[in-house]
């Protein structure tokens, strides 16, 4: 209670960081001669609360209290911290120093847009829309084709939850429904199998950072991650959502003797990614350091081609207090570190994998503040 009152009055007395945003005066800045640093749950949801955790094992952070900030028509309250004054970190990014949301983040989440700009990285797509296709429409296999599996997905639902298999593209058509999008993609050719002839893909984790002066983005790329493996050998003619739509993180990736060799390769496609969106203006900066850790889904042939299925922003991580043997304690430490650095920090296991410039913002709008 002591420290919290403490947190309190330095905080109320301008200890804290200023605030950048209509009343601010420029980029956010860390602030001269503190002793402390502050982070607050405004219970946002994603990792912020886990990220707030992880800063506050360290020496010179605190824990600084949240209130009510409004509540809107439908009765959605937002918090804020107390006094509605800045902090150094906080999941409400207005308020905070250090913006846990990529500002354009859409073009990376939306399937149907992420094609948009990188339809070389990706399966061959097609676009359903109110239960009509969109723009080019799949040809219609011979009858003597033999069977495989197509799927159709939801453009703005991730994790697997929307995606369902089918066994033709007029059957995709079938299953959507009124008011959505989705997008229609066939199975790769020869895909690789795992080792009992399962269907497998690469949970491929990457650290996105915007920096404060709006401008310029950092991509680093994690040199561990994730095999989700199929439960039941791989058929083109079994359509159940056991064989063909891997989702759950099955084992770590370092003991894959493919991992090696598709680890570049998938490094490389993320890199393409965010350079484009980063000079088409997709990726859009602010004038305070923004990051976000997010995941890739690839899924690999077996001549070792890769092909990008997905990106997922807030991605499924565990800590060591819930998960023992298995992780992610060592990847979400060593991105604090690299965004907030500090001295008992390291980078663990993150691969600078691109530096680039985007397009500068607008002055109102890199002064404006906007979550």
């Amino acid at each position: 209670m002591i420290s919290l009152r403490e947190a309190i009055e330095d905080v109320i007395n301008d200890g804290g960081p200023p605030l950048a945003g209509r009343q601010g005066t420029g980029r956010a800045e860390v602030g001269a001669n503190r002793k402390w640093f502050y982070c607050s749950d405004c219970r946002v949801g994603g990792h912020g609360q886990r990220f707030c955790r992880y800063l506050l094992k360290r020496p010179n952070w605190r824990i600084y209290p949240s209130e009510k900030w409004f509540e809107d028509r439908n009765g959605q309250v937002s918090h804020c911290p107390l006094g509605k004054k800045a902090v150094d970190f906080t999941d409400e990014t207005y308020f905070s120093r250090i913006a846990m949301h990529i500002k354009g983040r859409i073009w990376l989440e939306d399937k149907r847009k992420l094609y948009e700009f990188v339809p070389d990285l990706m399966p061959y797509t097609y676009v359903i829309q109110n239960r009509e296709w969109v723009g080019e429409v799949p040809p219609t296999p011979p009858e003597d084709a033999p069977p495989w599996p197509w799927f159709v997905k939801e453009t703005d639902r991730n994790w697997g939850t929307s995606v369902v298999c089918c066994a033709s593209p007029e059957e995709c058509l079938q299953k959507a429904k009124d008011d959505a999008t989705y997008v229609v993609q066939k199975h790769i050719p020869d895909p690789l199998l795992y080792y009992n002839g399962e269907k497998c893909h690469i949970k491929f984790y990457n650290l996105l950072i915007g920096l404060d002066d709006g401008v310029t983005w950092r991509l680093y790329t994690y040199k561990d991650g994730y095999l989700s493996i199929s439960p039941k050998p791989w058929s083109p003619t079994d359509l159940s959502k056991e064989c063909q739509v891997t989702i759950i993180r099955t084992k770590r990736i370092n003991d894959w003797p493919y991992w090696e060799r598709v680890y570049p390769k998938c490094q490389a496609g993320v890199a393409t990614v965010v350079k484009r969106a980063a000079e088409q203006g997709k990726l859009e900066g602010r004038n305070k350091i923004q990051f976000e850790i997010i995941s890739a889904d690839y899924i690999v042939t077996a001549n070792e081609d890769v092909y990008l299925l997905e990106f997922n922003t807030g991605p499924v991580l565990k800590d060591p207090e819930d998960s023992p043997d298995v992780h992610d304690a060592g990847m979400v430490d060593g991105a604090l570190h690299i965004v907030e650095p500090w001295q008992g920090g390291s980078p663990c296991l993150w691969d600078l994998a691109l530096e680039c410039k985007g397009i500068p913002p607008k002055p109102e709008e890199f002064y404006a503040g906007e979550t």
